[in-house]
C-alpha cells in the first residue's frame, strides 16, 4: 500500500466525514464528486471495509474507522501547526486561514476588522466561508457555531450572545406585511411568526442580505440579526412582538491546532470583536431565558 496514496485518500475520507456528503467534500477539495467517489472506493479496497454507511442525513463514518480518522485528523492538525511555526521565519509567505461563520457575522463583524488582524499577522489571508446550519468544524480551520458538535476533539470558546429582533421601516404597522428567509432556513420558527403577524410572509429570500432591500422597497417587517439592522438607519425595532431572541455563539477549532500561533491570533481577534456586539441582556430584556431557535 502506497503511503502517499493512502494519505491522500484519508484526506478525502476526512473531508467527506466533516462535510457529510461527497458533493460538498468535492467542493471543499476543489475536485469533482466522481474523483471523491473513486478515492473512497479505492480506500474501501485497501482497507477491506466500507468507509461510510449511507443514511438519510448523509454519509456516516463506519464506527470501525473512528480511531483511524481521529488519528489522521490529529496528524493533519499537527502538520498545519508546524507549518505555521515554520512560516514565522518567512513572514512574507501568505497563509490561508479558513473561517466559517454566519454570513451576517462575516459581512458586519469580521470583514470590517480585517485590517486589525493584518496589523498583527500581515501574512494571513482570511478565507471566509458562509455557514448556516453546520454544527461541526467542517473544513474550516476555525468556526463559529450555535450548538456544540457531538463528536470530535475540539477546543471551544464562548464568544457571547448574538441577538435577533423584529425590525421594520419607519411608519410600518402590523398588517403591512413581512418578509422571511426561505423554508430551508425558517421552517423551525415560521409558525410562531405566522401566528404573530396573522398571515404568511409575502416574500422569502435565501439570506438576510436579500431580505433587507425588500424591506426598504416594499415596506416589510422582518426578524434580523441586530448587527445588520444597526447599519440600517431607516429600520427601527418593533417592540413587544415576542419574536426577539438571542443565541450564544461558540468558537471551535481542533485541539491539534492549540500550538498554532497564527490560529491562536485569529481566535483572539474573532472573540475580541464579537465581544463588542450589543449586550443582548440590555437590548432585549424580554427574551432572556426563553428557548427559541433561530438560524440565519
Amino acid at each position: 500500500m502506497s503511503y502517499a496514496r493512502l494519505f491522500d485518500d484519508l484526506r478525502v475520507l476526512l473531508a467527506v466525514h466533516r462535510c457529510g456528503s461527497m458533493t460538498r467534500a468535492a467542493e471543499e477539495l476543489e475536485t469533482t464528486t466522481s474523483t471523491v467517489s473513486r478515492q473512497i472506493a479505492r480506500l474501501r479496497e485497501e482497507l477491506g471495509i466500507s468507509p461510510f454507511v449511507k443514511s438519510d442525513g448523509g454519509w456516516l463514518l463506519n464506527p470501525r474507522l473512528s480511531s483511524l480518522i481521529e488519528a489522521f485528523e490529529h496528524a493533519d492538525g499537527m502538520i498545519f501547526s508546524e507549518l505555521s511555526r515554520v512560516s514565522e521565519s518567512a513572514p512574507d509567505e501568505a497563509r490561508d486561514i479558513r473561517i466559517g461563520a454566519l454570513p451576517s457575522i462575516i459581512s458586519h463583524v469580521l470583514v470590517p476588522a480585517v485590517k486589525e488582524l493584518w496589523q498583527e499577522r500581515a501574512h494571513l489571508r482570511p478565507v471566509f466561508e458562509s455557514r448556516v446550519y453546520e454544527a461541526g468544524l467542517g473544513m474550516s480551520d476555525v468556526a463559529l457555531v450555535f450548538n456544540f458538535p457531538e463528536t470530535g476533539r475540539l477546543k471551544t470558546r464562548r464568544c457571547g450572545p448574538f441577538p435577533f429582533a423584529l425590525y421594520a421601516p419607519r411608519g410600518w404597522e402590523k398588517g403591512d406585511g413581512w418578509a422571511s428567509l426561505t423554508d430551508r432556513y425558517s421552517a423551525q420558527y415560521a409558525e410562531a411568526r405566522r401566528a404573530w403577524f396573522g398571515s404568511d410572509a409575502i416574500l422569502k429570500a435565501d439570506s438576510f442580505a436579500q431580505v433587507i432591500p425588500a424591506m426598504h422597497s416594499l415596506g416589510l417587517a422582518a426578524v434580523l440579526p441586530a448587527v445588520m439592522a444597526d447599519d440600517e438607519p431607516d429600520l427601527v425595532r418593533v417592540p413587544g412582538s415576542g419574536l426577539d431572541a438571542t443565541r450564544d455563539l461558540y468558537l471551535i477549532y481542533h485541539e491539534s491546532r492549540s500550538e498554532d500561533a497564527d490560529l491562536r491570533a485569529v481566535v483572539d481577534w474573532i472573540c475580541r470583536h464579537l465581544a463588542d456586539l450589543p449586550n443582548a441582556a440590555e437590548e432585549f430584556p424580554e427574551t432572556q431565558g426563553r428557548l427559541y431557535t433561530i438560524q440565519g
